[in-house]
């Protein structure tokens, strides 16, 4: 638990040197033999702030691999837009695809980390997706699991095809995207949702 205000630009500037510096560390050294000592003296900062801020490097991880694929959907989902169907899907795509292009070329991604991004990326999609599903209303428990697993299949479904894309990279994203989203969309337009 931070012991510190995370509203506080001080703490902002100070959370941003260390997530910076553990994203560089990233590039060179896999997850496992990165140790908080490293960070620190990468950021010039003192061990002890470290706890300040972050319970450990998983803490810290979550927090950096979190900020930095909300960063990405805000620029393809600006707040306050209101994308549904085709569009919302067309869009969660591309970032996803910004997602893998970016974390494969800055980080040194092994399998842990990889485990790490990956549920990381399911999860943020998966609750951009119930968000949408559900803002329409009251529903019951039963219609509620249903549409929390049909937002499972949605996010996961986008995840996969992604990473597979992502593994060759064999056409520009938006064309992929483009080439894929018929599939997705005929396979949930069976589920009358979305629309």
């Amino acid at each position: 638990m931070s012991l510190v205000n995370p509203n506080d630009p001080r703490v902002k500037r100070t959370r941003k040197y260390i997530q910076k510096a553990f994203t560089d560390l990233l590039a060179e050294k896999d997850f496992e033999d990165i140790s908080i000592q490293d960070i620190m003296e990468r950021a010039e900062l003192n061990r002890a702030t470290f706890y300040n801020h972050f319970q450990d490097k998983y803490e810290l991880l979550e927090l950096t691999m979190k900020g930095a694929f909300t960063e990405i959907l805000s620029t393809w989902i600006p707040e306050g837009t209101n994308l549904q169907g085709h569009d919302l899907l067309r869009s969660l795509m591309l970032a996803v695809c910004q997602w893998q292009i970016e974390v494969t070329k800055r980080l040194n991604s092994r399998r842990t980390l990889s485990q790490a991004m990956e549920q990381n990326a399911k999860e943020q999609l998966y609750n951009v997706i119930i968000t949408c599903l559900t803002q329409a209303g009251n529903y019951s428990t039963q219609e509620l699991r249903k549409i929390e697993w049909i937002a499972t299949m949605i996010s996961w479904s986008i995840y996969g095809v992604v990473v597979k894309w992502s593994s060759s990279q064999e056409e520009p994203a938006e064309i992929f995207v483009d080439n894929v989203l018929p599939f997705l969309m005929s396979n949930l337009s069976t589920l009358d949702v979305l629309n």
